[in-house]
């Protein structure tokens, strides 16, 4: 065996060992890459969804303040108690557009999300755009009805008690009543479930 052969024996053994190394290099290299995406990613959504609760309770605030809701465009022949009722319910649509970045960021990132932790994942993005939709909505429905209404309609005792029973549901869902308040508890319900996606890349 001459000394020839050895050598480019010694040269086509680090040729294949360097190849080798290189392969598994870039291939630990992408798979860090890919993780530290998915995790950059689940700590931005996880964060988000703790903002938008944060910005519900907001919202959701029974006190009002001066000034709040005079924002709100009049209508023409407006009578000055109609102006107060649909003031008052447009303080939570006022509320909403100071706070609603974190919903619109949220909303951007939801396929994104879906792409890389599978289409169950939506359910909770779905589920906190129906929460915020559900306080806008009452908003209008006491402001342009049950608010309206009050006092100023003549109810027999059944219809009566059916518009306080309506009137009362929309309350709740735009007033929090800070014990075993439902919206809380759904808000909640939409935390634990982006949580077991985002903290099980994070805990890692």
């Amino acid at each position: 065996m001459n000394e020839n052969f050895i050598f480019n024996l010694i040269q086509c053994i680090s040729v294949v060992v360097a190849s080798v190394t290189a392969i598994y290099g870039i291939t630990s290299w992408r798979r860090e890459t890919k993780w530290k995406r998915k995790y950059e990613l689940a700590e931005e959504v996880l964060s988000l969804f703790y903002e938008c609760r944060e910005k519900i309770a907001i919202i959701r605030h029974p006190a009002s303040y001066v000034g709040e809701g005079k924002t709100r465009k009049r209508r023409e022949n407006e009578k000055p108690e109609e102006t107060e009722i649909l003031d008052e319910a447009y303080v939570f649509y006022e509320r909403y557009e100071k706070e609603k970045e974190p919903f619109l960021k949220l909303a951007s990132l939801k396929f994104r999300f879906i792409a890389i932790f599978g289409k169950d994942a939506n359910a909770p993005f779905d589920q906190m755009a129906k929460i915020l939709s559900d306080i806008l909505f009452a908003a209008n429905r006491l402001g342009n009805r049950y608010w309206k209404d009050q006092g100023r309609k003549n109810f027999t005792d059944e219809q009566f008690d059916k518009h306080l029973e309506e009137m009362e549901k929309y309350e709740s869902i735009v007033w929090n009543s800070f014990e075993n308040d439902k919206i809380e508890l759904e808000v909640g319900k939409c935390i634990d479930e982006i949580e077991k996606y985002c903290l099980l890349i994070m805990q890692k």
